[in-house]
């Protein structure tokens, strides 16, 4: 009898055990580009609320805008064992060798809003990006139908940046092939930063005489330097440029009329969908793709969202209604 107790806790014990061990935590890892930035600051904050709610724990960290610094973070992230690895990555070309290494640890890799090439990705979410670029320039073409236009293109290591370029051209190539539009600038601005936006805007003002009509910036920072240069000559307001991410300083030079307008992405509805998709691929359950992009080395399955451009007259619809800015933040 007493050796039919003893087996019995025994088994009670290892089934308690083998219950524990079955409900491990489903642990992401979080490699983000820069944490400097607005942006990314408010996409960690929801993706890692989502992500809790949903029984998993998130390890986060920022690259500060370097791949060395990246690499090295996600190495970190594959040795603590995570589950699945979601990464905003600063230069979308250098992370190839460091995801083979986590697929090789039976890691699953999720690539959030940038693409990263030649790698063996899982899955890729982010915003329909050529999209975007069309609206940008759809809302500087309906201010400025032709002109001088200088074009201002983000990171060149960033694959979302070609993207933009590439929906911009779209609806800009045909009005160049017309003669309405001529471009007398073409430059990318390294990692997003507004001082780099705001040396070139300066080099391309003295080049043209301050001949420039428009300006199709690639997001809301580029904007801002774009802008402290124009009005250091006194057109702002008066070139119509472009913007991206509704950051509220952008936000707020629209309402004060010296941005025509930003791309709104709803980063909320990006990044609950990031962090069920992440917990889906961490526990092998079926994901809902609506598109498939190559990147070199396969084609990888996604889920794009639709951007929405934003301008003086749609701000409390979008921006407010979202609760992406207050009301206070925006008109005070």
């Amino acid at each position: 009898m007493k050796m039919k107790k003893v087996l019995l806790s025994l088994a009670v014990a290892f089934g308690l055990c083998a219950g524990t061990a079955m409900a491990k935590d489903l642990t992401i890892g979080m490699s983000i580009d820069d944490l400097r930035l607005e942006r990314w600051q408010k996409d960690r904050d929801i993706f890692v609320n989502k992500a809790e709610s949903l029984g998993a724990k998130v390890f986060v960290q920022s690259a500060n805008g370097n791949d060395q610094t990246q690499v090295s973070q996600i190495e970190n992230m594959i040795n603590r064992g995570v589950d699945v690895l979601v990464i905003i990555p600063f230069n979308g070309e250098a992370l190839s060798n460091v995801i083979a290494e986590a697929k090789r640890e039976g890691i699953k890799v999720l690539a959030y809003d940038r693409l990263i090439n030649n790698a063996d990705l899982d899955f890729y979410v982010s915003f329909d990006n050529e999209k975007v670029g069309e609206l940008q320039a759809e809302s500087i073409v309906a201010v400025k139908p032709e002109g001088n236009y200088f074009l201002m293109g983000g990171s060149p290591v960033d694959n979302n940046a070609k993207l933009f370029r590439k929906g911009q051209m779209k609806v800009l190539q045909p009005l160049i092939d017309s003669g309405k539009i001529k471009v007398v600038g073409d430059q990318w601005v390294d990692s997003w930063l507004a001082e780099k936006a705001l040396q070139i805007m300066e080099n391309a003002l003295t080049a043209n005489k301050n001949n420039i009509d428009a300006v199709v910036a690639s997001n809301d920072a580029t904007a801002g330097g774009a802008i402290q240069a124009l009005s250091a000559q006194g057109l702002a307001g008066k070139v119509a440029i472009s913007g991206q991410d509704a950051d509220l300083a952008g936000i707020k030079r629209i309402v004060a009329g010296s941005q025509t307008m930003t791309v709104y992405k709803p980063i909320k509805a990006l990044a609950d969908k990031a962090a069920e998709i992440a917990v889906e691929l961490g526990k092998n359950e079926k994901v809902e793709q609506n598109a498939v992009l190559n990147n070199g080395m396969k084609d990888v399955p996604a889920y794009l969202l639709s951007p929405i451009a934003v301008n003086k007259a749609n701000i409390d619809d979008t921006i407010i209604k979202d609760g992406f800015h207050s009301k206070e933040a925006v008109y005070q």
